[in-house]
């Protein structure tokens, strides 16, 4: 009687808890689809973010019309510099001096073989003066005749390159010296006495006046717009200085850069608040190609097409759907990495402008907002 006691109750306790997940499945609620997550996107607004800027911004620099970086085009040690940081020169003052002990040993040496060539000149020539009169009387044969003229001859030569020595001597010893090419003014000074200089390596930096310049690299689509006479601006330090393009390289450093050369307008050189060597922003207005209506994006938007000339993107709509469009694009890239856009978008829509490669049509997304440390503690 016990037995069957047992066995019932523990067959009750296991049927009790085989339907316990039954229970509780039957309370808890019934699981949905995951929700859909939308992917952050960096967008652009077509015909808008760039249209927003009524100049292109290139990095110039600033620079004495006329200026020379000074050097010895002979190596030595340098004795003397004479010239300091914001001194005024005159054309012809003395501003750095080499060693002169070694130039002028050679030059004493030189001098000294000029003169033992003097004397052999003037003992060759007294001897061939004397075989012309033996051989006027018939004492001497044509044979020596001649070997006193080739002596003599060969005295000369001797005597001239003895002579091209000292003048080579004297002209090193010219080179040991640095004069001021024009009146101006030091505005560096790159080495200290006592140390050696290399043929070419700058020791003092010179520029006449404070007439400056301002060289700019322009990208080849920028330059082709331009001609001499063009305005533009430059920033520096929160002011503007008027600019007028003076000349235009015809070539392409790097092979899409064109260096550009502005002169400050003439009213802007009583105010001028830079300094040669100074960084300035050069803003030109945009260029007739970009003002008469068409509209660009950066390279970074567009997936290679089919042909030439296409291309897709991907625009997010209202709905925050991304949607691939197929567009054209003109040939060449603008600066900063811009491409003009012809046809297929319209003013004002939003354009993926980064990581297309992995977006795909049809994907929900979502404009990225960016979010600094501060505002994320604060949220």
């Amino acid at each position: 009687m016990t037995i069957r006691s047992s066995v019932a109750a523990g067959a009750a306790a296991a049927a009790f808890g085989a339907a316990i997940p039954v229970l509780l499945g039957a309370c808890s609620p019934k699981a949905g689809p995951a929700p859909v997550i939308a992917k952050p996107v960096k967008t652009e607004l077509f015909g808008v973010s760039a249209a927003g800027a009524a100049y292109d911004s290139f990095i110039g620099t600033a620079r004495a019309k006329q200026r020379s970086s000074l050097s010895f085009e002979t190596p030595g040690r340098i004795a003397e510099v004479r010239a300091e940081v914001g001194d005024q020169v005159g054309a012809g003052q003395v501003l750095a001096v080499l060693d002169q002990a070694p130039v002028l040993w050679r030059l004493d040496k030189a001098k000294a073989e000029q003169k033992a060539a003097e004397a052999v000149v003037i003992e060759r020539q007294a001897q061939f003066q004397q075989q012309q009169l033996l051989a006027r009387e018939g004492v001497i044969s044509p044979t020596a005749l001649e070997s006193a003229r080739t002596a003599d001859a060969q005295a000369r030569s001797q005597l001239a390159a003895a002579t091209a020595t000292v003048h080579t001597v004297n002209r090193e010893l010219l080179l040991t010296r640095i004069t001021a090419p024009f009146d101006g003014e030091v505005v560096a000074r790159l080495a200290q006495p006592h140390s050696d200089a290399a043929p070419g390596q700058p020791i003092l930096q010179l520029q006449a006046g404070r007439t400056l310049e301002v060289v700019a690299m322009l990208p080849d689509a920028v330059a082709a717009t331009l001609a001499p006479g063009a305005k533009a601006l430059a920033m520096h330090d929160g002011g503007s200085l008027g600019l007028v393009l003076e000349r235009l390289s015809a070539r392409s450093d790097n092979g899409t850069l064109v260096q550009a050369i502005f002169k400050l307008e003439p009213s802007a050189h009583a105010n001028a608040v830079i300094r040669s060597g100074g960084v300035v922003t050069v803003n030109l207005p945009q260029s007739a190609r970009l003002a008469s209506g068409a509209m660009s994006l950066p390279a970074t938007a567009l997936l290679p097409g089919v042909a030439a000339g296409e291309a897709k993107v991907f625009v997010l709509n209202t709905a925050g759907v991304l949607q691939q469009r197929n567009v054209r694009v003109d040939a060449g890239v603008l600066h900063e990495g811009r491409v003009n856009i012809t046809h297929g978008l319209a003013k004002g829509e939003r354009v993926v402008v980064a990581g297309a490669a992995f977006l795909h049509d049809g994907q929900t997304a979502r404009q990225h907002q960016a979010t600094t440390i501060l505002q994320a503690s604060a949220q």
